[in-house]
This record gives C-alpha cells, structure tokens and sequence, in this order.
C-alpha cells in the first residue's frame, strides 16, 4: 500500500470504529461477567447500569462493550469486599478515565508508517506549532518513542 490508500484505510478503519457498537444481551452478559440476570436488572433498576434502547418494538436489553467492562470492575469490587454503593463509585471514577483513553484512542490514531526499519503508530502533532510529530513503535513488548520534524509537502 503506499501513502494515500493508508491514510484511506485509516480514515475508514477510525469511522468503523466510531460507528461500530458492539453489544451483547443481558444472558450473555451475566454469564460473561459472572454477575446474575436477577442482580443485573436491580443494577439497572438502581440506575448503577444502563441498557441500550435497540428499538421501539425491541423490548430485549442489550449492553455496550464500556458496560460490559463496568460490570466487570463492579463485580471485581464486589469480590474484593467493597459494598455496591462504593464499588459502584469506584467504577464512576473509572469511567472517566476509560472515557479519556477511548477519545484518546480516536483522535491520536493517525495510522501507521515504516520509519527507521520499524512498523510505527503516528500520534500526531507533538508540538503546538505543529512542527513536529510523534510516533511510538513497539519492541520486545516496549512502546518506543520518536519526534520527527513534519515532512514537507513538495
């Protein structure tokens, strides 16, 4: 592939991602998390957990990948002895930072180039006059940084 059907692929790879909702029921959800249909619904009740609304004739509740994942940190908390109104809490602050890494992942993502023999994620400009980019590459498990000036358009 060559520059412009990367940026392409990327572009397009991002929207799918952005519009791409991943959920699941709430039988696979108690059985992927461990948590009981039963206790789900008094969560929902509890407003500690939300379904999504599927459609108007659709009645079933259906859960987002980040709800899944609460109920896990919820459940977690659960295990390790905090009641539900804390482990609930502790699960909000986590919430924000799940959000920050989500909006993170969506907008630093600017694709990938080889550069210096390495496969590596452009992140975007590293500086506010936008003379420079960031790149990380991966190696032995390790995330590498590099700050490249802009190339020039010419």
């Amino acid at each position: 592939m060559n520059n412009q059907e990367d940026n392409v692929f990327f572009k397009k790879f991002k929207e799918q991602l952005g519009k791409h909702q991943f959920t699941i029921g709430i039988s696979d959800l108690a059985k992927m998390t461990g948590v009981s249909q039963t206790q789900l619904r008094y969560w929902e009740q509890k407003d500690y957990i939300h379904s999504l609304k599927v459609s108007e004739k659709n009645t079933t509740h259906r859960y987002s990948y980040g709800m899944l994942m609460r109920v896990h940190f919820i459940k977690m908390m659960l295990d390790e002895g905090f009641t539900l109104a804390a482990a609930v809490e502790r699960a909000d602050g986590y919430n924000n930072q799940m959000e920050m890494m989500r909006i993170f992942m969506m907008t630093a993502f600017q694709g990938i180039e080889e550069r210096d023999g390495h496969h590596m994620v452009k992140l975007g400009y590293f500086d506010e006059a936008k003379t420079q980019q960031l790149y990380c590459y991966i190696q032995n498990e390790t995330p590498h940084y590099r700050v490249y000036p802009v190339k020039s358009e010419g």
